[in-house]
Formats: C-alpha cells, structure tokens, sequence
C-alpha cells in the first residue's frame, strides 16, 4: 500500500507541476501594447500639401516699345482705379511722329480735294453740250436754207428760159431779159453761199464734238491720279493710325481696379520692349493654387471643401474651382522629380473678411497649407492607420485583442487619411486593435492593451 501510494505521488506531481505552470503562463499578462478600439464615426479622406496664394487675373504691365520710361512713383499696395495713369513713356519724339503723319495726311487731302473739284471741267462740259446742241439747230437751218435756194435757182432758171422765149419773138425788151438773168444768177450765187454757210456750220460742229471727249479725257485722267493720291493718302493713314496708338501706348493705364503688387523699376531709364514695369491685381479675388501630386491630382473635383491653414493661427474654408488639365514636372526639396497638377482654390465668402477683422494680412505668394477633402464616409468603423499590416497573401491584417491575446485578423478597408481607415470588413464597434505592432508580434501571443489612442478622421 505505501509503494501504490508513492507510485501515484510519482506520477500526479509531475503532471500537477506542468499544468501549474501552464496556467501560470497563460494567466501571466503579456507585454503591454498600445491599443485602439474600434469606433463609428464619420471619415474623411482628404489631400494635403503645401500652396501659396494667388490673384487671378493679374496684370503684368509692360513696355509697349523700346524707349525712356519716366519715374515711377506708385509703390506696391497703392490702390488704383481702371484707366488711371501708372506710368509713362517720354513723348517728346513720339509727338513729332505723330505731327508729321499728321501733316502728310494733311497734305494728300488737300491734294484729293483739288482733283476731285470737276466744277470747271462740268461747266465747260455743260456749255459744249449746249454749243453742239446749237450747232446742230444752226446745221438744221442751213439745210433748209438750202433747199429754199435750191427752189429759188429751179424757179430763176425757169423764168429766164421763158423770158429767152419771148424776147426772140419780141413780146419783151432787152431790160427784163437780162433782168431774169440777173435773178438766175443770184439765185445760183445764194444757192453756193447757203452751202458754204452748211458746211461752215458742220466744222464748226465737229470742232465742238471733241470738247466733250477732250473733257472727259481730262477728268478720267483725274480720276486715275485721285486713285493713286488715295492709296497714298491709306498708307499715311496708317502711317498716323501706328504714331498715334504709340503715342497713346506711351501712357500705361491701369487694366482694372486693384493695388499695385509689385513694381519692378522705379527710375527713369532707357528700356527694350516687353520689360516688366508693374503688376496690378484685385485682392478681393485672392485665390490659392495648390501643386498637388498627380496621382492625388486624380482624386480631386470641383467643389471639394478645403481647410486652409497658415494664416496667423486661423483655419479658413474654400473649395475647389478649378483642376488644370496639363501636368508638369516639378523638383522636390529632396531633388526628385515629381508630376504635378495645379489646383485653384476660393476663399468661402467673409472668410477673407475673417482675416481683416482679425487685424492680419494675406496678399499674392503667401504660403499657406490646404486639406482638400477628396470624400467621406458617415457612421463608418474606423481604426488608425497605424494598426494595418500587410499578411503573407498581401492582404490588410490588424492584431485584433481577444482575452489578452494577439489574433491576425484579415480587414477590407475603405476610405483612409494618413491618421486613420475605414474597416468595412472584418472588425466590429468595440474591437480593440493593435497600433504599430512589434515587429516580433505574432498571432497568439498574450498581449496587455493600453487603449492611448483616439481614432479620428
């Protein structure tokens, strides 16, 4: 009886020693991790980086041509109003430019107005028209002059043929036989006098037909020098057009309403065209323009709330205006090449008026930080980033705590922001996850979770 009993001593405290041991290993807590537990709420996926602001629309005011700029005496914040006189040009040649366009212009005017006066030329045109007109009445009479003579000679020659007659049977004296000879000679003279006069008549006529044809040659000659004198008088037209707008370009106005921002030269000094004088912009219509990265570029709409941070400690609202089309290379501070697109963001209405009230400043090329919300997510689980881990199928895994003990967990996520994402798959409201694992972590080991960390999105 005493060896069944050893026996049993034997064999019961070995086992008895190994489970002691197992339950003092098992409800041994482990190392203390940090922890978060599993929330609803609501998330908000955004996109972060580094802006300035920007004045649409500004205008960069330059020299129109080469020439002498005169001082300019508006410095950068001056208030100015459209069309206000900002700077000038010396004008001194550029008036002599334009007077003696002027003049030359002047000059083939007067030219134009003498060629196109025809007064003289109409009149003597008129009075040729007149002469030939008579002329051709006078021609008319001559004609039937004529032939009154012509019946006079057929009636003289008759009548002395018959008074031949009776003279020799001796009815008439010698005085009425010469009497009807004498009229029939006259008749005949008349006759050749009355067509001399016709054709003196016609000549007449014809020497005033050319007047009109030497009037009209004159007038068309005229005509085609007033055509040449016009095309001169366009060329010096022009000519006046280009003296006169250098002139008026000679007084730079401002574009529109605004501050100056900057001005580039102030002294009077010989400069080439197209070098920078002054910039005028509207600061009412301050915007932000953001380079963001492309692939974050992508995400974002017009409309898209922003948070615009950096300005005297304040927190302003805008939204997305404009997403430009064309990317670009840019260096990072790390010399790296990125792609980026820019974005131009509004200030909500009075939020610049915000800015004022607080007594700070904001104008062109102030750097500020934006948070553009790309999307969101209401009553949506969320768990820090931090908690997520890659699994050997490169799946999302979290440490899920269960009675104080580590458990892979496979997760489908949502949105995320750098600081926390949306599970929509896998966990519950309440879990408790593990945040930055140990790298030495695995599935089952006894943990002691130290909840530290709020989530929030």
């Amino acid at each position: 009886m005493p060896s069944l009993k050893k026996h049993w001593i034997i064999v019961v405290l070995p086992i008895a020693l190994i489970g002691g041991l197992g339950a003092y290993a098992f409800l041994q807590p482990g190392p203390p991790v940090t922890a978060a537990r599993v929330e609803r709420g609501t998330l908000r996926a955004y996109v972060e980086e580094r802006a300035s602001t920007h004045v649409p629309g500004a205008q960069r005011l330059s020299m129109p041509e080469d020439g002498r700029i005169e001082t300019i005496d508006l410095e950068p914040g001056t208030p100015v109003a459209a069309g206000d006189l900002v700077a000038r040009l010396a004008t001194a040649d550029l008036d002599d430019t334009v007077a003696v366009a002027r003049a030359e212009l002047g000059r083939i005017d007067a030219q134009l107005a003498v060629l196109r006066d025809n007064a003289i030329a109409n009149t003597a045109l008129n009075e040729a028209e007149g002469w030939i007109a008579t002329i051709a009445k006078l021609a008319a009479a001559a004609e039937e002059v004529i032939a009154a003579h012509q019946a006079n000679v057929g009636f003289s020659d008759w009548w002395k043929s018959a008074e031949q007659k009776l003279k020799k049977v001796g009815a008439i004296s010698d005085e009425q036989l010469r009497r009807a000879q004498t009229n029939s000679s006259q008749a005949s003279v008349d006759l050749a006098v009355s067509k001399l006069d016709h054709q003196i008549v016609l000549a007449i006529g014809q020497v005033f037909q050319l007047g009109p044809k030497y009037i009209h040659d004159y007038l068309d000659l005229k005509g085609l020098e007033a055509a040449v004198l016009q095309r001169q008088r366009e060329a010096a037209a022009a000519r006046l057009a280009l003296a006169e707008r250098a002139r008026a370009r000679a007084e730079i106005r401002a574009p529109a309403a605004g501050i100056v921002l900057t001005r580039a030269v102030r002294d009077t000094q010989v400069l080439p065209a197209g070098t920078e004088l002054l910039t005028i912009g509207d600061l009412a219509a301050l915007h932000v323009r953001a380079d963001l990265l492309s692939q974050d570029a992508g995400r974002v709409r017009e409309g898209d709330a922003v948070d615009i941070s950096g300005v005297a400690g304040m927190t302003l609202t805008g939204k997305v205006i404009r997403v430009h089309p064309q990317a670009f290379t840019k260096r990072s501070s790390l010399g790296v090449d990125q792609q980026r697109v820019s974005v131009d963001i509004a200030f909500d209405d009075g939020e610049l008026a915000r800015v004022r009230e607080a007594g700070e400043r904001l104008g062109a090329d102030y750097r500020v930080q934006v948070r553009v919300y790309t999307d969101s997510a209401d009553q949506a689980l969320m768990i820090p980033s931090l908690a997520l881990f890659r699994g050997d199928d490169g799946g999302w895994r979290v440490y899920r705590v269960d009675a104080g003990t580590a458990v892979e967990q496979p997760v489908a996520v949502g949105l995320s922001t750098p600081d926390a994402v949306q599970v929509v798959k896998g966990l519950s409201g309440g879990d408790l996850v593990i945040v930055s694992p140990p790298k030495d972590l695995t599935a089952g080991t006894r943990v002691t979770p130290v909840v530290a960390v709020p989530v929030g999105g």
